[in-house]
């Protein structure tokens, strides 16, 4: 679990990763996606009874997840007697509970299937895709497939109460998360009928409709700057909880569950701030509390079953896990873990972060520092840029960061702007500027860190994958900072990237990139290491190789490590042990010249 040089050692990080999607209560129990590296990094639906023993419900030579408008989500479903699910390919799975899962509904040419919830009669409802239009449909346990609502543009959550069918829909140049519609209509009728719109526009996205246990249709919208939770009563809007704060991320996937109800009518709800996650509950009188209060970080996957409520959540000290509340308790009662995991341990305590601020001429900017605990300051610095860019930065134990801890380096997460969990406003500054205020951000931190002796002069580097690879590019193109950058499944130039993006993706590409345009080889500045997988779905391998072919013909201070049929994520424990070790190596390689 360590290395020779008593840092972890990158295989036992690469193996360490478990992820928690999609939680559920349904049928008395809790049902999540897991992938581990022990089953290949497969997804599948698992299962826990009360008691904390957990099962897998789906076999591992079954992979569970579609790409649906390319990410995914609403993966599976639970009905009386079974399970449905898509499979890797997007068709639609039934499983009935104890046998093997049959192939109900198989898709034709581009079609995928996604956000699933529990449709009549043990069917299910879903959405269905080709690319180029939308539909809600109801499957039947034998493979009926019935269209409900058909739209050119996209289609997301489908909530069903008696003949009421409350959906999503926004314009196919548009992402969910700048204009979104709430949308209602009557299936009573075998023909599929548009809804009418009760929520949304041009400059508000509406986001996870649900029905209540009142009857009311209850979402999210950011209609004030702030993504809060609001019901529509009686042909009324009215907010249920008016907080300056975000209480929902960006919809990425479809399946999320940001708030959820108890028995007596308390509503539970996450609020983030960019960094941490607040559980709060609201009884009907309208007074909060805070739930949970050892948690700093929660996936919008919540689960009420009854009086408990069940999270994936974590700590500064705990990587992301299923926890469970009891919902009738004090304020102040910790979540307790749903099952003990008997997982070794490394000889490593990790230390929790710190959050800091940085000053620049355009305002604070805010970030997590992790300091090594042992090494003398000042210490080399990781500049880390998240991807999205409409992502977060989670107060969590993340193992890729305390793998750099461990070998004596500072990490630094920056909140840039165009983060989410600060608002509209600050998510939106970022449109037009990408490759620039982002990297302006994550220089300024470098500076700060520089200037107050917490980091080494000329040992400063820059990360970022996917989106968070291109600040890392544009990072390197300009003056300044950093010694050394790295950029994973990066995006090199956004016009490019826009007319190969899956399709959901593309006007995000179009709204956020800018004057800094593509990234030239000519212009890199400081030794570069690129990172990507041959099989990337989401940023051109293609791209990456010819850039770093180009690159490696202006010098040797580059590298390049292309990982046989790697995904986006690096999913594969063979891949991301690969690539922390050439991104270990790569930084050492740079200060040992430094100091010679």
């Amino acid at each position: 679990m360590r290395s020779q040089d008593s840092g972890l050692s990158p295989a036992w990080v690469a193996r360490k990763t478990v992820t928690y999607d999609e939680l559920q209560a349904a049928a008395g129990s809790l049902w999540w996606l897991q992938s581990d590296p022990d089953h290949g990094g497969v997804r599948r639906v698992m299962c826990s009874d009360r008691f904390g023993t957990a099962y897998p419900v789906t076999p591992s030579d079954v992979p569970v997840g579609g790409q649906l408008h390319a990410y995914g989500g609403g993966s599976f479903a639970v009905v009386r007697g079974g399970v449905w699910f898509v499979g890797a390919d997007g068709s639609l799975f039934r499983q009935p509970l104890g046998a093997a899962p049959e192939r109900i509904v198989s898709v034709l040419g581009s079609e995928q299937y996604g956000d699933l919830v529990p449709g009549p009669d043990g069917g299910v409802l879903a959405v269905r895709g080709d690319g180029t239009a939308d539909e809600v449909v109801a499957v039947s346990p034998v493979g009926a497939v019935q269209v409900l609502v058909r739209s050119s543009e996209f289609l997301a959550c489908p909530r069903r109460s008696g003949d009421s069918l409350a959906y999503l829909e926004w314009s196919r140049d548009r992402m969910p998360w700048d204009s979104c519609r709430l949308l209602v209509g009557d299936i009573s009728s075998d023909r599929p009928r548009p809804g009418h719109a009760v929520a949304g526009g041009p400059s508000e996205a509406v986001l996870q409709p649900s029905w209540g246990p009142d009857g009311s249709l209850y979402f999210m919208s950011d209609r004030t700057g702030w993504w809060n939770l609001y019901l529509l009563h009686n042909g009324a809007v009215e907010a249920v909880l008016p907080i300056d704060a975000d209480c929902a991320p960006a919809p990425w996937e479809g399946g999320y569950r940001s708030y959820g109800f108890a028995p007596d009518g308390t509503v539970v709800l996450n609020v983030l701030d960019g960094f941490s996650t607040e559980l709060v509950a609201a009884d009907p009188t309208g007074a909060l509390r805070r739930l949970g209060p050892n948690l700093t970080s929660v996936k919008p996957y919540l689960a009420v079953d009854g009086d408990r409520l069940a999270v994936i959540g974590s700590t500064p000290s705990s990587a992301p896990d299923l926890w469970t509340l009891d919902l009738t308790a004090e304020a102040d009662a910790p979540a307790l873990p749903v099952t003990a995991t008997a997982d070794p341990t490394p000889s490593w305590t990790p230390v929790p972060p710190s959050i800091g601020t940085a000053p620049s001429p355009d305002g604070p900017v805010r970030f997590l520092l992790h300091r090594p605990p042992t090494a003398a300051a000042p210490a080399p610095l990781v500049v880390r840029a998240h991807p999205g860019p409409t992502d977060d930065v989670p107060l969590r134990l993340d193992w890729t960061t305390q793998f750099f801890v461990s070998h004596g380096f500072a990490v630094a997460e920056v909140l840039y702007r165009g983060s989410t969990g600060r608002g509209r406003t600050f998510r939106q500054v970022l449109h037009g500027h990408w490759g620039e205020f982002d990297v302006d951000d994550c220089a300024a931190v470098a500076e700060h860190l520089r200037s107050t002796g917490v980091a080494r002069p000329d040992a400063v580097f820059i990360t970022g994958a996917s989106a968070g690879g291109y600040t890392a590019l544009q990072a390197a193109s300009r003056p300044g900072p950093f010694a050394g950058a790295t950029a994973v499944s990066a995006i090199i130039d956004p016009a490019q990237w826009e007319l190969s993006v899956p399709e959901f993706q593309r006007p995000h590409a179009a709204v956020l990139r800018g004057p800094a345009g593509a990234t030239v080889p000519e212009r890199i500045r400081c030794p570069l290491l690129v990172v990507h997988g041959t099989a990337d779905p989401i940023t051109s391998a293609k791209d990456a190789m010819r850039f770093a072919q180009e690159l490696s013909t202006l010098g040797d201070d580059h590298a390049a490590l292309f990982l046989e049929d790697g995904d986006h994520y690096l999913s594969a424990p063979a891949a991301r042990e690969q690539a922390l070790r050439a991104e270990l190596d790569f930084y050492r390689r740079i200060m040992s010249r430094a100091t010679t």
